[in-house]
């Protein structure tokens, strides 16, 4: 009626306005009917099969009805078909009394996903279903004999990159996600999985493997410390590069006539090291060549209210790569140096939600009104990450026998394991960098001796504070050892928690060895059965650290026909008033003392003299009040026979 009273004005003054009014009036007509919202519709009987299925081009809301007879269960088809790609927004209010439930079916037979997560009386919701041509929706009732009035909503919207399309519950749904890019998903129902597919880069043509690493290096002369050891990092800072791995490409440089790889001579380190360079046939420190490369990722994902999100990645043969720890509930995870094979050009990253509660109580959480983010970036350490997992000794990460590599404890509860593999003996020197707001503890640890044995804590550095570094010295390996990086202990709320985490900067756990010629202690030698053989006439230098730390030397005379005179000299350090014990081994095996030298005098030498008579002895070395380390100047000890 609207249009007709405009028309009929014009009809009178036409001869007027001949052209405006007219035309006026013409495009009134072709504009044809203004969408101004949503469909109001109606369920039509009968509609329990896909072909009866009411038709749902763009926004609609359908007042509907599910029948309550149990002998004949009531079932109502929608069939979603807009004219081109969009995502459907579909919901369902709940049954009074009842528990709806949703199914999503690809087409008729084909079912995609079912939503039932609400409970009695409330609603489902599907958030992102993406349609590309035409999708069916099911509704019904969860239990026989219950039904009611319902309101299906449906709300189009036009699809977003950086957006998951579900249903994407498998890998042949998987929402491709490039590297560096950020996405947004739901955990919109309680069995919700949300898979994404990355495409990792082809390495670089010719690309080979990493060089062994470069031989251990043998330290030159360093004026006020006994052992020759170049000084120590600054506290709290890391080890610079340069100290701490040979320059790329170094282990395989070209060598010419007069070149010190040529000859074995050994080539000058920055910061006074000298790295014997090992020639065929000649003997010399064996690096053990490490394992095959690995990638490196960072995985980013926002909380999620309500839902205790689990995280895994996956193999392109679904086999699991990664699997987050079990987390709280509505907590998010910044993880760092997630591993992935070279050989992985595929990989899968899956969203889901854990279960909360034991028994009868468990469930699993979700949220249908506030989506996630989910970011995944290549590291940027490369080569020299850690790469998680390695919380289990069997998955540790490998070290180079010199070098370091670069690792982060996040979330709380992190364990990093590291193994050095190496052909000869060596004594390693692993030193630990401190990390903002973190309080750092370094192990080295032994794996099980058997079968439903438990791995054991051979020594534990944990003198520094916040943000200070830990070091272990001399650490004896000849074959396979095992150090781990984990939040040091604190008290909180009367418990003892390791809930230290930084996923933003970075550790460094650096590695230098040297050949194991006797010459110097080989820790842990911290109990009667790890003592260390003494040969009298032989210097050996050790260091009192970490704090605590007591030495023990073993002396075996016991084939002396006659009493042994001898004399023991301990060279003292700096900073701790180191005490020198002597002990022997009764037939049971206990010690007895038998002599001390502990005057505790700073730098100045202990000396004990003694008879000893046939049988083993113990020698002790510890600073004298327990209370001081020095993880950078050795004591010297000496046996010397005779008078």
């Amino acid at each position: 009626m609207r249009r007709l009273g405009w028309v009929w004005p014009c009809a009178l003054l036409l001869a007027g306005c001949p052209n405006g009014c007219s035309n006026k009036g013409a495009e009134e007509a072709d504009a044809g009917p203004v969408v101004t919202g949503p469909e109001l519709l109606n369920e039509k009987e009968p509609n329990e099969r896909p072909e009866q299925a009411l038709n749902l081009g763009r926004d609609a809301t359908v007042s509907a009805s599910l029948g309550a007879d149990p002998s004949k269960p009531d079932e109502d088809w929608y069939r979603l078909a807009p004219d081109s790609p969009r995502v459907a927004d579909v919901s369902v209010s709940g049954l009074p009394g009842g528990d709806v439930l949703l199914e999503v079916y690809d087409a008729p037979g084909v079912r995609s996903a079912i939503i039932n997560s609400g409970g009695d009386g409330k609603p489902e919701r599907f958030p992102n279903l993406y349609v590309e041509r035409e999708r069916w929706v099911r509704v019904v009732s969860a239990r026989k004999g219950t039904g009611g009035a319902y309101t299906l909503e449906l709300r189009y919207h036009t699809p977003e990159d950086g957006v998951e399309r579900e249903p994407n519950d498998r890998a042949v749904d998987a929402t491709p996600m490039p590297l560096g890019q950020t996405v947004a998903g739901f955990i919109g129902h309680a069995a919700d999985e949300d898979w994404y597919r990355l495409e990792l880069p082809e390495p670089p043509a010719g690309a080979t493997p990493p060089p062994a690493p470069a031989p251990a290096p043998e330290p030159t002369p360093n004026p006020g410390d006994p052992t020759g050891a170049q000084p120590p990092p600054a506290e709290g800072q890391p080890l610079s590069p340069e100290t701490a791995a040979p320059p790329e490409g170094e282990a395989n440089a070209p060598t010419a006539e007069g070149d010190p790889a040529a000859t074995g001579t050994p080539a000058p380190r920055p910061g006074g090291f000298q790295v014997p360079v090992p020639v065929p046939g000649q003997g010399g420190l064996q690096p053990v060549q490490e394992e095959a490369p690995a990638v490196a990722l960072k995985i980013e994902l926002t909380a999620i209210e309500g839902v205790r999100a689990e995280l895994s990645v996956l193999s392109a043969a679904e086999a699991p790569l990664f699997v987050t720890p079990r987390g709280k509930e509505g907590e998010g995870f910044s993880l760092r140096n997630i591993g992935v094979r070279a050989s992985d050009r595929v990989v899968y990253v899956v969203v889901k939600s854990g279960w909360v509660g034991t028994g009868k109580e468990a469930k699993r959480g979700f949220n249908s009104e506030k989506a996630y983010t989910l970011t995944v970036t290549q590291e940027e350490a490369g080569a020299n990450a850690e790469l998680e997992p390695n919380d289990e000794l069997y998955k540790a990460t490998t070290l180079p026998v010199y070098g370091y590599k670069e690792g982060f404890l996040s979330p709380k509860g992190d364990v990093d394991n590291f193994v050095l593999k190496t052909a000869e003996p060596v004594l390693a020197k692993v030193e630990l960098s401190g990390v903002e707001r973190m309080d750092l503890e370094l192990s080295a640890v032994a794996p099980p001796e058997g079968e439903g044995q438990k791995e054991t804590v051979l020594q534990r550095a944990n003198d520094g504070a916040i943000k200070e570094p830990e070091r272990l010295n001399n650490v004896a390996c000849h074959g396979t050892c095992y150090f781990r990086v984990q939040s040091a202990s604190r008290k909180v709320d009367n418990k003892w928690v390791r809930d230290y985490e930084n996923a933003d900067q970075p550790y460094r756990i650096s590695v230098t060895t040297v050949p194991d010629d006797g010459s110097q202690e080989r820790e842990p030698n911290n109990t009667q059965d790890r003592a260390m053989e003494l040969t009298p006439g032989r210097a050996v230098r050790g260091t009192v650290y970490p704090l605590k730390d007591v030495d023990y030397y073993r002396l075996d005379l016991s084939d002396r026909p006659v009493r042994t005179p001898m004399k023991v000299t301990l060279l003292g350090i700096l900073k701790v008033d180191v005490g020198l014990y002597l002990h022997r081994v009764g037939e049971d095996g206990k010690l007895s003392l038998v002599q001390t030298s502990d005057r505790a005098r700073g730098d100045q030498p202990e000396v004990i003299r003694y008879s000893a008579e046939p049988g083993v002895y113990i020698l002790e070395v510890r600073d004298a009040r327990n209370r001081e380390s020095n993880f950078q100047d050795a004591y010297q000890l000496t046996i010397e026979e005779g008078e």
